[in-house]
């Protein structure tokens, strides 16, 4: 009797037991395929080409106020800036053009010059050499610039900011 106790309850652990590796294993490919998933859709978000062409949209043109359709647009010079960038043994040299809205901006611009170069100094000290080598990452920054200008000064002067000179290495 003791025999047949054994095979009974032997018969019984391997009928038993089969639903719930099933329903793990179902489980596991479920998990297995979002997951797979979500990280082929983050790598193709971020390997967006260098050479790809930036089309500015509502949401990424530098912000202007209205423009006054009989005023000329006024340009000036800032100094050359060079900065060491976040990266060790990284450095970005630029020479940068405003284009401001009137001979009042100007002067304003002027009188507030040191405080303009303090903010792009500080501003691109902390860029990373792939943050600004790609023509998104050059864009980015300008439209950077051009808010921190603004907000420094007050108001909406600056309409765009050109690099006539970017070097970095």
């Amino acid at each position: 009797m003791a025999k047949d106790d054994k095979a009974a309850d032997e018969g019984e652990k391997k009928s038993g037991g089969g639903i719930l590796p099933l329903i793990n294993t179902v489980l596991l490919v479920l998990v297995l395929g979002v997951g797979g998933f979500n990280a082929w859709t983050l790598m193709n978000q971020q390997a967006a080409p260098p050479t790809a062409q930036i089309k500015p949209t509502a949401d990424t043109v530098i912000p202007e106020a209205e423009d006054d359709a009989d005023a000329t647009p006024v340009e000036m010079d800032l100094d050359n800036v060079t900065v060491n960038l976040a990266d060790p043994n990284r450095f970005l040299r630029v020479k940068i053009k405003l284009s401001v809205r009137s001979e009042e901006a100007k002067t304003k611009i002027e009188t507030n010059k040191a405080e303009i170069n303090d903010l792009i100094i500080t501003a691109m000290s902390g860029k990373r050499f792939e943050d600004i080598r790609s023509p998104q990452g050059k864009y980015e920054l300008k439209e950077e610039l051009v808010h921190r200008i603004n907000k420094a000064i007050g108001g909406s002067p600056v309409r765009k900011l050109f690099f006539t000179d970017f070097v970095s290495q």
